[in-house]
């Protein structure tokens, strides 16, 4: 019976790869909403205009919801790996079914071949257990 191949170590490259950009934009998102807390009053003492700040916000706002739209499209392209994983494991296992039961036949006729062969033994050695010692 032939080895069925793993699931593809491709697709878990691309999960883990998928759960890497994830995390980098989560980071990406702290790092920028504590670019917005830092915005102080200790800015505006120094000069900053609210129209500055109300540009830098309004930059931020974008990055973010640039952001967020990555984070929705990776989700759904791991939602799609994982579900072509499973599709391939399913497959997968569809095969090893029809393998055993390939297996399972052959040995079913196998084993009526060898109960015939036992059959005709036991016979032969009846008969000669029935012929008076000394002849074969």
């Amino acid at each position: 019976m032939p080895a069925v191949p793993p699931l593809s170590i491709y697709e878990v490259g691309v999960i883990e790869d998928l759960v890497t950009r994830i995390g980098n934009m989560e980071y990406g998102h702290g790092q920028l909403v504590k670019k917005m807390i830092q915005v102080s009053d200790v800015e505006v003492a120094a000069g900053v205009t609210f129209e500055e700040i109300g540009l830098s916000v309004f930059a931020i706002e974008g990055q973010v919801q640039v952001m967020a739209s990555q984070m929705v499209h990776s989700a759904d392209r791991f939602k799609q790996i994982g579900a072509q994983a499973l599709q391939a494991a399913v497959q997968q296992r569809d095969t090893q079914i029809q393998q055993l039961q390939t297996t399972v036949s052959e040995m079913s006729s196998h084993e009526s071949t060898l109960m015939q062969c036992i059959l005709g033994m036991d016979r032969r050695l009846a008969d000669l257990e029935k012929r008076p010692s000394g002849t074969l």
